[in-house]
């Protein structure tokens, strides 16, 4: 939901999530939501960096150099 409305706040998240699953809304369920969304977009950065670095892109002129011509 985050991607297609980055602008959904993580209370409003939780509510929809409570609702399509049945489950009676406690406030608690948004910290907990936070933490576990914030986890998520931890770990999704840092498979990021390692497929970065591992295909090489970390160089300076990396784009430059890997970019077609008609890009230039």
């Amino acid at each position: 939901m985050h991607r297609a409305c980055p602008r959904f706040s993580i209370h409003a998240m939780a509510k929809a999530l409570c609702h399509l699953h049945g489950v009676r809304f406690h406030r608690y369920l948004v910290d907990q939501f936070r933490v576990a969304f914030d986890v998520y977009l931890e770990i999704l950065r840092r498979v990021d960096n390692h497929v970065d670095a591992a295909l090489n892109h970390g160089t300076a002129n990396w784009r430059a150099k890997n970019s077609c011509p008609a890009c230039h």
